[in-house]
């Protein structure tokens, strides 16, 4: 797992961050990802790559779209987009 933030310009790392992470998704909503997070030198990786190394942090995400289980784990609700924030 990477250890930063794939979208371009972020500085968010999650050594130094309380910031949540998510992974791609494997399905074609990646596409979107990349485009609103403007990650173009991402196109050329598999979905599989996309998802085993690459994160976004929780700045690219609307708060609406993120939830928290009761072990207080986050994780990115189905069929929400990222957004850049």
């Amino acid at each position: 797992m990477s250890n930063f933030c794939a979208a371009p310009n972020c500085t968010i790392k999650s050594n130094r961050s309380a910031s949540l992470f998510f992974r791609f998704p494997r399905d074609t909503e990646r596409y979107q990802w990349m485009e609103n997070c403007h990650c173009k030198d991402l196109e050329d990786k598999t979905p599989d790559q996309l998802n085993r190394q690459y994160r976004l942090c929780a700045k690219h995400f609307e708060p609406s779209v993120i939830c928290k289980s009761s072990e207080d784990e986050a994780r990115q609700m189905k069929g929400k987009l990222c957004i850049l924030g």
